[in-house]
């Protein structure tokens, strides 16, 4: 995509079918360097705030980035991935490791691990019903992340979704067969 081109983001009255949605998102690495209005920030955290959560503990955290100094940290924290400093914002998804202590090992283990990567997938979705575009990130240094944002031991950063507005159309990646990656018992 070219900078300059018209708006990206869907209008309010525009629906998109589920599936359409699914099968049209894809990870998008350049991004415009443009702020996001504070209202599409509420509308991705919200879709967040609606996930699955094991015993409804919603046992994650999310810790939104929207300074430029504070993405450029970023960048090393994510192994010199540098689009980072371009896009809107980054929503950190940490696992919080509080809640999920009321549901024993498993929730300390697993439960939490799993509320924050669903509600970061809630969010990536949000994103591109909203007509803006993400990467998941997963590549970063924990303790430098923790460091750089002073985030407490009892959040473990378990993911990024980097958003913004695009300045590239990805090419179409192949998937495997439901073959491949399924099996009926």
């Amino acid at each position: 995509m070219q900078k300059g081109t018209t708006s990206y983001l869907r209008s309010h009255n525009e629906k998109m079918n589920f599936f359409d949605l699914i099968a049209t998102r894809h990870s998008v690495r350049a991004y415009e360097d443009k702020k996001l209005q504070d209202d599409m920030v509420d509308k991705i955290l919200s879709a967040a705030n609606k996930a699955p959560s094991a015993k409804n503990l919603q046992s994650y955290r999310i810790f939104v980035v929207q300074k430029k100094e504070d993405k450029k940290k970023l960048v090393t924290a994510t192994h010199d991935q540098d689009f980072i400093e371009d896009a809107s914002i980054v929503l950190i998804f940490c696992a919080d490791l509080i809640s999920a202590k009321e549901a024993g090992v498993r929730g300390l283990e697993l439960y939490c691990i799993q509320d924050a990567t669903i509600a970061c997938t809630y969010s990536q979705l949000a994103v591109h019903a909203l007509g803006l575009s993400s990467v998941w990130v997963g590549s970063f240094d924990e303790e430098m992340v923790r460091r750089l944002f002073s985030i407490d031991r009892n959040f473990k950063p378990v993911s990024m979704l980097v958003v913004g507005f695009p300045d590239e159309e990805p090419e179409k990646r192949s998937r495997k067969s439901l073959n491949e990656i399924s099996q009926r018992i």
